[in-house]
């Protein structure tokens, strides 16, 4: 059986169904949070350090395979952009700290976060029940690119 290590998600990957259409088989979906990094949306989701910060997500098992074809194959899919996986520790809801992997992008720059996009951020958020106070967060977003 091939490997599947802990991944969090926090841009629009954080949504199963999102995951499932891009072909891949996420198991042991769950959420989370990873203290110390902070979302930052402009194009694309991105994680930034912020010390007293928390960004919320989807812990999941995926395969090598599988997060190839999200993160390798065709970096046209994510606008250009390289994503690298970096060492995190998610806090889960029934209070476990779980390791896990997730992929930043070092040379993202600013950039303005398209409305539509930041949309489909708040659809996950809500599907996988992220804190109110974080999606409170995600539709300011949207309502100052209007």
């Amino acid at each position: 059986m091939a490997r599947m290590p802990h991944t969090f998600f926090y841009g629009g990957y954080m949504n199963p169904d999102v995951l499932r259409a891009s072909g891949t088989r996420p198991i042991d979906c769950e959420t989370g949070y990873v203290e110390g990094l902070r979302l930052k949306v402009g194009p694309l989701a991105n994680l930034e350090e912020s010390k007293d910060s928390r960004a919320y997500g989807l812990l999941a098992k995926l395969s090598h395979e599988d997060l190839n074809k999200l993160y390798g194959s065709d970096p046209a899919a994510l606008q250009g952009t390289v994503y690298l996986p970096e060492a995190v520790l998610v806090h889960t809801k029934n209070g476990q700290t779980v390791p896990a992997m997730t992929y930043i992008c070092p040379t993202l720059s600013g950039g303005i976060a398209d409305a539509e996009y930041v949309a489909k951020l708040v659809v996950a958020a809500e599907k996988i029940e992220l804190p109110a106070d974080y999606i409170s967060q995600l539709h300011e977003i949207t309502g100052r690119l209007k």
